[in-house]
């Protein structure tokens, strides 16, 4: 036949081999960033919960609790006389630890004591991060191996 179009089988198969060989090798990579990843989110979001228990410290000139409850983060603070949990941090993943203090927010935005707390996993290939809080109650996220200093 001249002019037919497309591809054999043979050629089919090579092309698929090809893309199954570059899938296997990039597994690693991404399975890590992944990780990564959760360990990132999970600071995000401690240092997001923090950052509102804050806010709502100054905004109603009250001071408000972070307590650890089990393995997560409470804000609580009374409402109509009665002490009410605002906001919930949660490990959302598995393999994540945080070492959680409690704490107190003043109403001025300062902290009962200075923290510095450890979001971590179980691998010794991703990056672990600390949630760096000053006596001010200034806050950010720095990695392990830098430090809060």
């Amino acid at each position: 036949m001249v002019g037919a179009k497309g591809f054999t089988l043979v050629e089919l198969m090579i092309v698929v081999g090809i893309v199954a060989i570059m899938a296997v090798l990039a597994f690693p990579s991404f399975s890590q960033q992944i990780m990564q990843d959760r360990v990132v989110t999970t600071a995000n979001q401690l240092n997001s919960v923090y950052r509102f228990a804050r806010s709502e410290a100054v905004k109603r000139d009250i001071d408000v609790k972070l307590e650890v409850s089990t393995s997560n983060w409470q804000v609580k603070a009374p409402v109509d006389g009665q002490e009410t949990v605002l906001r919930e941090f949660i490990i959302q993943h598995q393999g994540i630890s945080v070492a959680l203090v409690d704490r107190v927010i003043m109403s001025t935005g300062e902290i009962s004591a200075a923290s510095t707390i450890l979001i971590k996993d179980d691998n010794h290939d991703t990056t672990d991060y600390y949630l760096c809080i000053l006596k001010s109650g200034q806050n950010w996220l720095a990695e392990k191996a830098v430090g809060c200093a």
